[in-house]
This record gives structure tokens, sequence and C-alpha cells, in this order.
């Protein structure tokens, strides 16, 4: 079989050596297995430096007599471990430390012992102890009995307590104390999963601000609709923005993902990312998709051990004739094993030349020890249990199981065999992040050609086109599934595992990893050196002021002087910002504009009394200092292209709810802040793209503002106004201040020219032109009173 190369600049894509990696995740990647009594010599005790690796990833049992804890490595491997463990061998990462929690229960005592336990055993790893409590409310109570229902969709089943939460935050202040006592500069803070989504904003808090800290989210996201029922959805989402990079397992987890912080907390959702103002600068977060893999290289040792090969045959002696399915899931309500096992029913009743001639292999592993499973989880094993032995009292016979049952946790040795044993894998959970099953299966089957049956709703089913693809609420196509990978040619079988098997080797676990790790490194460089923009220096500003002679102050309208609102005419400014702007004009060494892109009559009925410049429609009309001063129109601004553009942009106010059309003396204004956000800017692209056609025939700019698409004459704008000005007067003190793109201009004008330039909590998905920020127009107020009692 041919083997799939990746490209020279994929291979490389880390071209500088990173520095230590240091991973989060709630679970450690090893058991342990902690003894009330010294064992007998002979039996499995401590981890110590002689324990060894087998090739199963089983350590082997050190014989230390005196301590009560065994440590096992787990036989599954984490693609996590295995992709750090790879580019450590490579060089490509100085080191890298696991910290994470055991779930070994041991008493506060004990913790100490369990700790240089696991530090023999393996410098990388960091224990993080959960007392009793901890366990109960934030792993068994908000993660699995909350977070993890809801992101699978499982709604009838969610439960939420409000000291379930109070301990998720206390443990997730646990985890990022203990990076930030771990970390050094150069390190990468890589987080895992939904248990640990408030750790970023954590240690944002307790870092330096140019720390690198990527989020991986290996579960789904759900949609808007479901993740808005969580009562602490906010501090999530913000928890988690707090990242310079988050990586999905598909672009529908992005999307949803997008939606809730578009929806929730009304951020400005960009192609790349989100952007959010936090702790007095503006942060840009990366989101990427990175699907997971798994180490090939690891089943592939593992299928040629003699082991495996002697458990092979012995299985294909004992169902010599049949045709094996296999399905691996766990005990849980995503996995949909009640409903596989009807179809597998029905199969037999309505097929009965199968009967005796197909065996399905259902391996049923517990997520709990038996004594800890919830009601759900006990109803449903019971229900499982009935439903096999029924199915094998209907069709079996006293030498002969249809359904042969494993509901216990099985060997590495015996998975591998049972995947390289069966014709069919059924994998068809009704909710799955990844589900890795998928491709193990594929590698085990390099050489058989077994046929994968997926569900749609699972993240491999993006990834494994050779796969056939079924509703996993459908019995119906499951059924037909079955039967059409039965009688499958083998040219097919053959055709569809090449295009399972090319991806699953080129996208290993090592790939994936270092993939994502690059994209953290290039993601947080870019952010320090391009995008993070300083807080705008308040005493620098008021010291330049106060030397300064001639002062002139370039100032936005909306988001600037005033926040910004729904509806334009509720834009109104308050009092104080009357005050401090009036208090800035008796003095007379200084000159305030008023630049905006507002109607000629909503400005001059808000300010029209103060004796300052301003300037409307983005540059259309522009009225000079002082008392009663005329408007002057700008001789470019011509209106033939106004009926066509008003048309359009009602045509889409029809069709868009919440949306507006505001009508200037000249420019005209599609706003959609009101309207649903998804469907907003996808209207807004529709617009932009019919606009350019009008474009084409008149001379038009068509800006895209904040919640706001504005059709003005070409040539006209801020940036020329600013030009203007200065042409007359020559300040030694310059203040411009705005909050959007459309303010650009002014930032662009003034770039090379001796000025303070402040954007308002601005754009960053590209680097602005201001040299600082603030958060809000409340800030902007706070400034020039400082300035105006100067």
């Amino acid at each position: 079989m041919t083997k799939i190369q990746r490209s020279t600049s994929l291979n490389n894509i880390i071209n500088e050596k990173l520095g230590k990696i240091i991973v989060a995740s709630n679970t450690l990647p090893i058991t342990v297995t902690k003894f009330n009594e010294t064992p007998l010599f002979g039996s499995p005790l401590s981890a110590s430096r002689e324990s060894i690796t087998s090739s199963f990833g089983m350590s082997e049992p050190s014989r230390d007599r005196e301590s009560k804890i065994q440590i096992q490595i787990n036989g599954h491997p984490f693609p996590t471990q295995s992709a750090l463990e790879t580019l450590m061998a490579k060089d490509e990462i100085e080191d890298w430390l696991w910290i994470g929690w055991s779930h070994c229960e041991v008493n506060e005592d004990e913790e100490p012992m369990l700790n240089q336990a696991i530090k023999e055993f393996s410098p990388h790893f960091e224990h993080v102890f959960l007392n009793p409590r901890q366990v109960e409310n934030y792993y068994k109570g908000y993660c699995k009995n909350g977070l993890w229902l809801l992101l699978h969709y499982q709604m009838n089943f969610i439960r939420m307590q409000s000291e379930w939460w109070e301990d998720y935050v206390g443990v997730n202040q646990m985890f990022a104390e203990k990076i930030a006592s771990l970390w050094k500069p150069n390190d990468i803070i890589w987080i895992h999963d939904y248990h640990l989504m408030l750790v970023p904003q954590m240690l944002r808090q307790l870092l330096p601000p140019e720390a690198p800290i990527g989020f991986f989210f290996h579960a789904p996201f759900p949609s808007y609709e479901l993740f808005r029922i969580l009562p602490n959805r906010k501090e999530l989402l913000k928890g988690i923005l707090s990242s310079n990079l988050i990586g999905f397992q598909s672009f529908e987890y992005v999307r949803h993902f997008k939606s809730s912080c578009a929806r929730l907390l009304d951020l400005e959702v960009h192609p790349k990312g989100l952007e959010i103002f936090e702790d007095g600068s503006t942060h840009f977060t990366k989101l990427q998709v990175y699907p997971i893999g798994v180490d090939y290289n690891d089943f592939v040792k593992n299928l040629n051990l003699p082991d495996v090969t002697r458990r092979v045959d012995s299985l294909r002696k004992i169902f010599k004739g049949k045709k094996v399915v296999v399905a691996r899931d766990r005990l849980d309500q995503i996995e949909g094993v009640p409903r596989k096992l009807e179809v597998f029913e029905q199969l037999l009743n309505d097929h009965p030349e199968y009967i005796g001639k197909l065996v399905f292999i259902q391996i049923y592993e517990p997520t709990v020890e038996e004594e800890d499973e919830t009601e759900e989880q006990k109803i449903l094993h019971k229900t499982v249990n009935e439903m096999v032995g029924r199915i094998n009292g209907k069709f079996g016979k006293l030498s002969f199981n249809p359904i042969e049952y494993i509901n216990k946790k099985i060997s590495y040795e015996e998975l591998s065999a049972l995947y390289k044993l069966a014709d069919i894998a059924l994998i068809t959970p009704i909710r799955d992040g990844m589900n890795l099953t998928s491709h193990e299966y594929v590698v085990c089957q390099k050489d058989n050609f077994g046929v994968l049956i997926l569900s749609e709703f699972a993240g491999a089913a993006r990834c494994l086109g050779g796969s056939i693809i079924v509703n996993p609420f459908s019995k119906k196509e499951i059924m037909e599934a079955i039967i059409e990978a039965l009688n499958m040619s083998m040219h097919d079988r053959k055709l569809k595992h090449q295009i399972n098997y090319n991806y699953v080797l080129a996208n290993t676990s090592s790939f994936w990893g270092k993939r994502f790790l690059c994209d953290l490194n290039e993601a947080t460089q870019k952010e320090i050196m391009e995008t993070r923009v300083p807080r705008a220096n308040f005493q620098e500003i008021e010291d330049a002021y106060k030397k300064a002679k001639i002062r002139v102050f370039f100032l936005d309208y909306d988001g600037t002087l005033t926040p910004l609102v729904r509806l334009p005419s509720q834009a109104m400014p308050s009092k104080q910002v009357v005050d401090v702007i009036g208090k800035l004009t008796e003095d007379p060494r200084n000159e305030v504009y008023v630049i905006s892109g507002r109607d000629r009559s909503s400005l001059e009925k808000w300010l029209g009394h103060l004796p300052i410049g301003m300037s409307c429609e983005h540059g259309v009309f522009t009225r000079q200092p002082g008392q009663n001063q005329p408007w002057v129109e700008n001789p470019n601004a011509e209106v033939q292209w106004k009926d066509t553009v008003l048309s359009i942009m009602q045509d889409f106010e029809d069709r868009t709810p919440g949306s507006m059309t505001e009508t200037k003396q000249v420019n005209m204004t599609w706003h959609y802040r009101n309207a649903d956000p998804d469907f907003g800017q996808f209207q807004a692209k529709e617009l932009i793209a019919q606009l350019r056609s009008v474009a084409n025939k008149y001379p038009l700019d068509i800006l895209s503002g904040k919640k706001a698409i504005e059709v003005k004459p070409i040539g006209i704008n801020k940036g020329e106004i600013v030009k203007m000005i200065l042409q007359k007067i020559e300040a030694d003190f310059i203040l411009c201040i705005g909050d959007d793109k459309t303010d650009e201009d002014m930032f662009k004008a003034l770039y090379n020219v001796p000025s303070y330039t402040i954007r308002v909590c601005g754009d960053l998905e590209e680097p602005t032109k201001a040299r600082g920020v603030v958060e809000s127009s409340s800030e902007v107020l706070t400034l020039l009173n400082r300035l105006s009692l100067s």
C-alpha cells in the first residue's frame, strides 16, 4: 500500500525549536491504583525508577514492599502524549510537562506519597490533588452531569447545582495557580477540554500578557440555542477567550462557538477569530480547526507482536465462516448502543439468511466503577443486558451467540486483535467530538480492508471520506449500511479503505500537535508584534497638552463621545459630554473638531451651539470652529446613485428583521445591530456584493462599520478632512480618538505626524494605526475632562 508523505512545508512547520510545553488537562495519562495494605512480594507495588514500560504501555511492577501505591500507564495511548514525545524525540520542543489529576482517591496525608510516586514514575507528570468534595461537585457534578451532557446534546439528563459551579471555579483556580508556579519565560501553555474553561482567564491575572496560552476543545461545541441555557455561560466563554488560540475538532464547532460569543458577549466575529477587550488592552483570539489523530506507529508495532498475532489466529478459528461486526462504546447516553442492538435484531428478523453467519461483538466499556454509576447509567446498563440476553435467546444456539457482549475494559492486545479481526466497524454515536476508535480500526485493517460505518454526528465523519456515513437516529439507514458493507466487493472495500487509510496515516497525533503548537506560537508572536496596542497613557498626554501652545482635537462621535446604541436617534450626548467639550473650547489654544458619520441635522441639533468644528457623513459636509459657521458641501458629493442604493437597502431591510436603513443628506447606511447576529452578518455580506455592482457604475465607497454598511461618494473620508484642517493650522498637540474602521483613515493621515491617536476598543484583526487604546467612551470622557481642567 502506498504511503502518503506530507509536503516539505507541512513536515517542517516548526522552523524553530519551541520552549517547554506545559499541558494541563483534567486527567493525567496514567492509571494509579492504591492498595490499603502492603501486598505480598510478587504483587504489583509502587512505581519506581526501576519501572519499565512494555510494548503495550503497561508498567511492569517494581519490587518495593513499603509503598502502598501502584502506577500503571494507560494501555490506550493519549494522542497528546504521543505528539509531545514525538516532537521531543525530533528536538522540536525543549521539554514537556503534564499537569492533571490522577483520579486516585487518597487522603490529604497520603498526597505527598502519591506525588512522590508519580514523580518517580515520570518527571513529566505533575499531580493536582482533589479532595472528595471537589471530586463530587467539580468532576462528577458540574463536568459530567452538567457540561458533558450539554455539549453532547443530552438535554433530558442535565442537572445543575450552584455548589457544583463554586467547586468548578475553585478547581480551575487550583490548576491556574499550579501552572503559574511552574511557568517560565518561553514556556507554552496548552490547556485541554471543557473541564478547565476558566483557566486561561485566570492565568492572565497571574502571568505576563505575552505568555502563550492555547486551548484545545476535544468535545463537540453545541449550538447557541443549547449553550445559552447554562447559568454561567458568559463566564465560561470569557474564560476560554483569554487564550491566544482555541482549537476545535471541526468547523461546525467553530461556527457554534462564534455564534455563542457573538450573541452572548456581543463580540464582533471575524473569519479568523474574535477580538476581546481584556484587562485594559485589546486581545485577538484565533479560532482554528485541528482534527485530532492517532499515533500510527503505536498500532503497527502492536499488530506485529506475537501475542496479538496469536490472538487474531485464535479468534479467526472461533468465528470461522462468519462475518464479524465490532463496536466499541462507553457506558453513556451518547453512544446509542440500545439502538444498535435494535438494528441488529431487526436485521436478523428481516434477513434470516444471516443467522449463524453474522456476529456482533459489542465492547461496552464502563466509564466509572459500578458503585459510582448514575441512575441513568444503571438503567442503561440494565437495558443493554436485557436486550443482549433476549436477542441471543431468540437467535442463538447452544454453541453460538449472535452477540458477543464484553462489558469491561479490555487489554490493548485484545482490542487490537478484535479490530484486525472485524469485517465491519459500526461506530454510531449520537454526538462525539472526533471518536478515534474509527481511526484505530482503519490502521488495524491495513491488510484486510474492513468497512467503516460511521455516524454523521461524529467529528470523524468529516475526515474519513471512505466510510459509509449514517444518521444514528435512523435504524433503517444503519441496517442498510450493514447490508451494503456485507455485500461490498473487494474492489470497493479496498478503494474506500485506501481513502481512510491515507487520511489516518497523514494526520497523526504528532502532526496534530505540531500544527497546533506552531500556530499558537505564531499567533502569540503576531499579537505581540502587530495587534497588541498599548493602553493610552493619560499622564503622558496630559503633560504634552500642558506644554502645547496650539492644540487640535479630532473626535469621532458614536462609540467615542457616546456609547453605541441600538437606534441611531437615541445617541444624543450626555450633559457631561457637552460640558467637557464646552470647557475645552474656552481655552483659545484649543480647536475641537467632531468628525462623524452622523447626519448633519443630528450634529447640528446636539452640538451646534458649541463653537466647535464639525464634519458629518464622513466628510461630505464640514463646518469650521466658531459660532454660526456655515456648512460647506464637499464638491465631490454626487447623489445620482441614491435612488438605486436606497431601493437595494430597503429590500434588505424588508428581508432582515431588526435592520433599518438610515438616509442622510448624501450618504446612506444600513444598520443591522438589532438583527439576529448570524443572519445579520450573512445579509451584510450579501448586501455588500450587490452594492459593489452599483459601485461599478457610480464613484462610490462602501464602508463596513460596526453592525452597519454605509455608502458614500468615493474619495470622501475622515482622513481627508484631517489633512485639510492641518494644512491651515500648525499644531504642536494633536489628539485623535475613534472607535471603528472608518476612523482608521484619520489614524493613517496622522501616522507620520507627531500626534496621539487612540482607538476605543478597536478592530484589531489587522493592526490598527492608532498608537493607544481605551476600553470605552467613558474613558474618553475621563481623558477629555482631565485635559479641560489642566
